[in-house]
């Protein structure tokens, strides 16, 4: 039986896309959380609109700034608790634009996988697009012909890696969709819970340096 627990966050998180999404650049977003079996473990599938039997999310429009032209987003979330059952943590997340509801490629995606088995960074960026230098860079022996595209590029770790509300920026400020007025003030209060979140990740992983950071500077009021 799936905890209270993991539910509970679950259900807490589904809740705060949904908002950031329909808050900023998208309309009428339903993030839908599956609960799956994994071995001993459980964890929640999150998307939009999510399909109990394929498990496969579903796309949502969004308003391009330029005439004429479709812009769809496509955003996923695998959740469980962590090794000590107390805290929610991200086992995969993927994040991407294209120019269609189909499209198999599309402007760029950010891929998450924890601890990622294939050699490839676990947190990367990658991009559609084309480089008639790269193309010279390749060694014929191992990747003729490997397109801008293939590559990973890191983009933190597990623990710095961006977040949802990096990517709604990104397309917002680049003038690639239009987004709703005040859209700045829900980013950056979803970068700062994203955020703090991560730092008290870190902090649980690295006892020794909270120590020797409050060796150091010691409880400061206010801090």
């Amino acid at each position: 039986m799936i905890s209270d627990k993991l539910r509970n966050q679950t259900s807490g998180f589904t809740k705060e896309i949904q908002t950031l999404l329909n808050g900023t650049i998208a309309d009428h977003v339903q993030i839908k959380a599956v609960a799956l079996p994994v071995g001993d473990d459980r964890l929640f599938m999150l998307g939009h609109l999510l399909d109990k039997r394929t498990l496969i999310a579903q796309r949502f429009p969004l308003k391009p700034r330029a005439p004429k032209v479709e812009l769809w987003m496509d955003v996923s979330f695998q959740m469980r608790l962590d090794a000590e059952r107390e805290h929610l943590m991200v086992q995969q997340s993927f994040v991407g634009v294209f120019g269609s509801k189909d499209a198999k490629h599309g402007l760029f995606h950010y891929d998450y996988e924890r601890n990622k088995v294939d050699g490839y960074p676990d947190a990367h960026l990658q991009v559609d697009a084309s480089s008639e230098f790269f193309g010279t860079l390749n060694d014929p022996k191992c990747d003729p012909g490997r397109p801008l595209g293939a590559l990973h590029f890191p983009v933190g770790g597990k623990r710095f890696r961006p977040c949802l509300e990096d990517v709604i920026e990104f397309l917002a400020v680049e003038r690639i969709v239009q987004a709703r007025d005040g859209y700045e003030k829900l980013l950056e209060a979803g970068r700062e819970r994203f955020r703090k979140n991560q730092l008290m990740a870190a902090m649980r992983r690295d006892p020794e340096t909270v120590d020797a950071f409050i060796e150091r500077y010691g409880a400061r009021e206010g801090a």
